[in-house]
């Protein structure tokens, strides 16, 4: 429990100053631009950003979990072999998608009304960029690096400010807005490169089972595109549906509820590893799960609070009165993405230990949102409470699956060495 506990201050430190530093920089990027001036570009920019990277995070997740495994395993060099197998396939294949983007790009500015192609583009870089940086981030993720893994997004932060504000000084625009994160992700890609060499040092590569992480792989990418279209689907519905102005008021509400991620990035970050950790050498899960959860219920509170009894002042104080009009769905939205990151954590311990059977559920419950925005979408009130009815029903659904999994036998885990055992059965919990 002492050791959850480290990691869980240590990250939250880490991820909370990372995201204080991203909220910063957006806040600045919308008085720089207001709601009219390119600011609901950037918004649904960074939400289609946002979308790509949840979608693509199983690349993410399945390099933390097996690298744990690894780890846990005293096998460093099928670590570094984890990492170079995906690494290269990865940089390369994701390049396809530059000339795509310009294929379908004008289709996706006429849908969503971007202003320029190039916006896309940007886009598409940022996704590129993180998708690197993913891979080897999860390592550092996977052995509980977490100083070094905190160092690296604070870096990347911290000079997204800085580079930012000295290109909007030359100009506002959402395209300058989006080139900050490109430059900076390259500083921080260098580093990441230092940081990995660190990890496994002068260790040769080991032989690893690319079966049994791709076995793993497919059921997440379902589960992260699922989880992606929770996060924005509401942006995108706005972008597309609702004026202008309406769609830059919103995009500041949207940006402010994810400050929900502050408290939840650091746990999801942490829980994945922990649990995997705990599985592979054949522990109960259940108490830590729990503990965890309660750390992040705990510390969302107090943002949820604020933003749903004082939104409107908050909206004002920080974006400028232009913004005010979306105070009052400011604690709807907020407490909507609270309980997205709830039924996060809940996947995550499925995750854990290879158990993929509640996608169906999760998956019927992103429809039901799509059906709900699809008939209400008139205004922004309309399609907050959508959203909070469809969350807080899959939150309750995803913990009722888990009261009844209780009993169910783990399956034996996969790809560990010639000889080991299958874990006793267990339950999930």
């Amino acid at each position: 429990m002492r050791s959850e506990l480290r990691h869980s201050v240590l990250l939250t430190l880490g991820t909370g100053a990372t995201a204080v530093l991203s909220l910063v920089y957006c806040v600045y990027a919308g008085r720089r631009m207001g709601p009219t001036g390119g600011y609901a570009d950037f918004a649904a920019a960074l939400a289609l950003v946002s979308f790509f990277n949840i979608a693509l995070g199983p690349i993410n997740g399945t390099i933390t979990r097996f690298s744990a495994q690894f780890a846990a395993q005293n096998r460093v060099g099928a670590v570094r072999t984890l990492h170079m197998a995906i690494a290269r396939p990865v940089a390369l294949w994701a390049l396809a998608g530059f000339p795509l983007i310009l294929l379908v790009g004008p289709f996706l500015a006429s849908v969503f009304r971007f202003r320029s192609m190039l916006l896309l583009v940007l886009a598409y870089g940022m996704v590129y960029l993180t998708l690197l940086m993913s891979v080897g981030r999860g390592v550092l993720r996977g052995v509980q690096r977490f100083n070094a893994y905190n160092a690296n997004i604070l870096t990347e932060a911290c000079s997204r400010l800085v580079i930012g504000i000295a290109l909007f000084a030359v100009v506002a625009s959402a395209a300058v807005g989006l080139l900050a994160y490109v430059l900076a992700m390259v500083l921080t890609l260098g580093m990441l490169a230092v940081q990995l060499r660190a990890v496994w040092g002068d260790r040769p590569a080991e032989p690893m089972d690319g079966a049994a992480v791709v076995r793993f792989a497919f059921p997440m990418f379902v589960l992260m595109g699922t989880a992606a279209g929770f996060e924005n689907l509401d942006l995108f519905v706005v972008k597309s549906r609702l004026n202008e102005a309406q769609a830059g008021a919103y995009g500041a509400a949207f940006i402010l509820a994810k400050a929900m991620s502050v408290v939840a990035t650091p746990f999801h970050i942490l829980l994945l590893p922990l649990l995997t950790d705990l599985y592979t050498r054949g522990r109960g899960l259940g108490g830590v799960f729990l503990r965890v959860s309660l750390y992040f219920v705990l510390l969302a509170a107090g943002p949820l609070l604020l933003f749903w009894l004082a939104g409107d002042p908050v909206v004002r104080r920080l974006y400028g009165p232009q913004f005010g009009a979306v105070g009052t769905v400011l604690g709807p939205l907020a407490l909507a993405r609270m309980l997205t990151y709830v039924a996060g954590l809940i996947t995550v311990l499925y995750a854990s230990v290879g158990r993929f059977r509640f996608l169906w559920f999760y998956g019927a419950a992103l429809v039901a949102e799509a059906a709900l925005l699809a008939r209400w979408h008139g205004s922004l009130e309309q399609i907050v409470w959508a959203v909070l009815v469809v969350q807080l029903a899959t939150a309750l659904g995803l913990a009722v699956w888990l009261i009844a999994d209780r009993g169910e036998p783990r399956p034996r885990q996969p790809d560990a060495p010639r000889g080991t055992p299958p874990p006793a059965p267990s339950s999930l919990t």
